[in-house]
Order: structure tokens, then sequence, then C-alpha cells
């Protein structure tokens, strides 16, 4: 195993500011160290830098170390865990042609790495003694779960007691790379100063782009300032999630991915006033599906199961493909209208949260709700939200979209509903209605990476050096969501031996001369 201390030559040592301070302070935040205080920019050296600390980072992290590399982690919050620390912890195993069935559109290179390297990720996890439930069963579907909290805990003590370091409140500045144009480290912003980190290999795991408006309303939808984001927590303690994996790939060569781009995974959140606390699922509606969506004129817009008007079938749908185009809408606003049936058989027992009644919780949280004993004065009730809402307009639609489902004929609607069987009539009084935003969890597009993890240049080669996991790998979940915490689990353990496996670099230490370097 190399050592810290032992990496580079002294060309490469010249190749970093002369003087630097070595090593790192004893301080810690919460468990976690922190760079120690330096008049100038600190130099350390190790073999792999991991960007970001969710289940992507901290698996690569801890494989590379078992594999016998020296890892640092840098992370931009004040704590650990990224998105991973608001999940609800679900680690899927479903098989390659599952995949290929559910999102068509998405890389079939990254689908197939996935469902081929999730199980090994769980008998790693066991071989360390890891706190995940479950067994792995191959081909089982039945997966892994993690009690997120928990499970960052002893990934991070992990790390630290193999000999690495977790740097938080520390953003990635930017890759170093030399004159060939191969990863020689990092710099990055520590709470005391810059600091540079000599490294053979860099993982880019910072969670994607949800939080970036330029590149939402660009790829996504123009309602960003609506958007309410489900991966942030603490009252926006935590900075937001701007691509900044992305960004150092591109700024490198990367190529983005080729698709996913316009899709993003998400569920609806309580409409402003609302107010929401983590964990962020006990607000979100999961029920569109069996619902009514209109939009805050009143009209509805999309198929509330299967989300896309392209007029594909979508094997696998559900309330995060609806939420998709309710980003879309005015507002990114729409209402879900439901009736007793509906409420207790979706909206509360099956809702998959332990019976959390979201009726009750959106109107506890202070955003537009109805009740009514019938349809027509929940439109009134509706109307009076005083959003737009046209009564005459929510009564023509649902009505319409209830002639169509009696007669089991939804696909025959203006916009169709593909599942028929989702299709239920609105006849069993009390009426519901709550008024919700779209809320965006993770982006779909980011950066191409070979089945190692390598991010590939433009050339189509791959950059030396510079690997991607977790949601920064792009087009793994496309329109349909597979899972985050299954990609991250997958690539973390893909890239954590590949990142320790890469050479030292052929043409030397010594980082190119960039401007504001």
């Amino acid at each position: 195993m190399a050592k810290q201390t032992e990496i580079g030559s002294k060309a490469s040592r010249r190749g970093f500011l002369a003087g630097a301070a070595a090593g790192i302070a004893g301080s810690t935040l919460r468990g976690v160290e922190v760079a120690a205080q330096s008049p100038s920019t600190q130099e350390l050296r190790t073999d792999v830098v991991v960007v970001g600390s969710g289940i992507a980072g901290l698996t690569a992290a801890l494989r590379a170390q078992k594999v016998g590399a020296q890892v640092i982690v840098i992370e931009k919050a004040y704590e650990p865990g990224g998105t991973t620390a608001h999940s609800e912890g679900g680690v899927a195993n479903s098989s390659y042609a599952s995949m290929r069935e559910s999102a068509p559109d998405g890389d079939p290179d990254v689908q197939r790495t996935v469902s081929e390297n999730v199980d090994k990720w769980g008998a790693f996890m066991d071989e360390i003694g890891a706190p995940v439930g479950g067994r792995t069963v191959p081909g089982s579907n039945a997966g892994r779960s993690i009690a997120p909290v928990m499970w960052i805990n002893f990934m991070v003590k992990a790390i630290e007691s193999g000999g690495g370091k977790v740097l938080v409140e520390t953003p990635l500045m930017r890759v170093l790379t030399n004159r060939q144009e191969e990863v020689v480290g990092v710099l990055a912003d520590g709470p005391k100063g810059l600091i540079r980190i000599q490294a053979k290999s860099v993982v880019l795991a910072t969670g994607g782009w949800m939080g970036n408006a330029q590149l939402v309303q660009q790829h996504i939808t123009r309602e960003f300032g609506s958007l309410r984001q489900r991966n942030a927590g603490f009252y926006d303690r935590k900075p937001p999630f701007l691509g900044d994996g992305l960004f150092a790939a591109l700024q490198l060569g990367g190529q983005p991915s080729t698709g996913g781009w316009d899709s993003f995974y998400g569920h609806l959140l309580p409409a402003r006033p609302g107010k929401i606390t983590n964990p962020m699922a006990n607000w979100s509606a999961y029920f569109s599906p069996q619902s009514i969506a209109v939009n805050r004129w009143g009209r509805r817009f999309t198929d509330e199961g299967a989300g896309k008007l392209s007029g594909r079938k979508y094997p696998r749908n559900g309330e995060q493909n609806c939420v998709q185009e309710v980003a879309r809408q005015p507002d990114a606003m729409a209402a879900y209208v439901y009736d007793d049936v509906i409420y207790k058989q979706f909206a509360c027992e099956n809702c998959g949260l332990g019976g959390i009644d979201k009726y009750i919780a959106y109107k506890m949280s202070g955003a537009p709700t109805a009740m009514a004993n019938t349809l027509t004065e929940l439109a009134k009730q509706m109307e009076a939200w005083g959003v737009g809402m046209s009564a005459e307009a929510i009564l023509h639609d649902v009505s319409e979209y209830n002639l169509a489902a009696e007669n089991g004929k939804s696909w025959a609607l203006p916009i169709p509903k593909q599942n028929v069987n989702q299709a239920l009539v609105l006849k069993n009084p009390p009426y519901y209605a709550i008024l919700g935003q779209a809320g965006i969890t993770s982006t779909h597009g980011g950066i191409r990476v070979n089945t190692r993890g390598q991010v590939l240049h433009r050339s189509g080669k791959p950059i030396p050096g510079l690997f991607a996991a977790g949601v920064d790998v792009g087009n793994f979940n496309n329109c349909t969501y597979l899972g985050n915490l299954t990609l991250g689990a997958a690539y973390g353990y893909v890239v954590g031996e590949s990142a320790a496996k890469q050479a030292v670099p052929r043409g030397g230490w010594t980082v190119t001369t960039t401007s504001g370097d």
C-alpha cells in the first residue's frame, strides 16, 4: 500500500506550491476532520480523491481503501451524506432486462454495469459488516436497504479507521492535470484556505445539478423558481447541488451523457406557502396514477401514471413520471383530485410510509386543500384557492375523465391514460384535492462513462485518472426512475477498485498552468 507521504518524487513536489503545510489538524466537526489553518495553500498527497460523500462516494472510497489505496474524501457540506442522507434507503437489484424494459432510453452499458455490480456491492457491505438490511439474492429483485444516517456514520468511521480522511466544508475548485492531460489531483477550498491534493485518480460523485437554475431551465423547465428541492434540508444550511462534478468533467473535455437531460426524479410536495421539513418523503404524494391531476387553470394536462405525452408506453409508471410534467406547468403547480376509495387505498395506507395521511399532511403544512361531499362543491373550493383555477374547467375535465373511466375507455381521452386499471371513477364521497408543486430530487443527465466508471473524453477515449459514480453518471435513469442509491452503490463499488488501480501518471506530477491557478 502506498503511503501518502511517499507518493510522487522531488519533481512532483516542485510541481506543487513550495512551503505548504502538510497533514491534517486534529480538529473535528461531528467526528469528521476539517483541514487545518495555513497561511498558504496546503499540500496533501494520496492515491485517490473522492469528491462527494453520498453512497457513491463513500462506497468508492472504502472500496479503494480495501484494495490498497490511500484515500481522501472531500465534501462541500458541513457534514457527509449528500442526497443519501435524505433518502428512504432502498437499494434495488433489478435485472438488466427489467431495466431495459422500464427505461429503454437509458444508457444500456450503464444499466448493465449497475445490474452486474449491485449484488457485489451488497456482498461487500456484508464483508465489512456494514449496517445493511436484507440479504443479497442474485436475480431476486429483492434488493437491500440502509438506514441512511447510521450507514453514513459507519462508512465514515471505517474510512478514517483505515487511514483515510473525510474533509467537510471543502468544495472542489477543479481537477488538476499535467501536460499530457492526465489527472494529478484536485484543488479544493477548505474552511481555512485552498488545499491541493496530489493523487493519481479522482472520483466525481457530487450528486447532480438539480439546484442549478441555468441547467434546469435549459433542459427541464422554465419554472425553476417554483420547484421545491427534495434534496435540501436543515433550512438551507446545506449548499445546493449545482453540477460540480459535471462541470469538472466538461472542463477537461469530458462528454455529457447522450440522454436523460429532460427528465428528473421527484415527487409532488405541498404548494407554497406550505412549509415542509425533513424527511421530505413524509410530504410526497405518491398517488397520482389513481387520481386526476389538473394544473393551476383547472385543466388535466398529462397521463397521471406515465407522465409523458409522447404516446410511448412506459411499463413502470408512477407519480414520479407525472411530476416531471407538473414541473412544466405554470408555477410547477398541480392539484391531485381523488375520492374516498382512493384516499383509503392509496393516499394513506399504501403510500409506502406507514400510513401517513397525505391530505392531513398537506393541510397541516399550510398548502391549499379541499374536501367536499360533491364534486361541484369541491371545484368551488378549489377555485377559492385563488391560484387561477376555474371550477367550470375542473368539473368539465373530471366529468369527461369519469365517463371514459366508467366505460373502460380512458385510452380515448384527449390526453389518454394508458393504464386503464388506474383510471378509477371518482364517485365515492367525500372528495379531496391537494395543491402541490413539483419537488425535484435528482437529475438524470450527466457525465458519460464506460463500464469501469472512467469519464470519456469527447474523443471517445477515457480521461486518464478521472472517474464518476452515482448521479454524476448520466442516463442510467431516463424518464423512468430506476433508483439513485442503486446507481450509487453499483458504480461506487466499480470505480473504487478502478481508481485504486490507476497507474501513476506517465507525464509526471507537474500541474499544467491555467488561469487562476
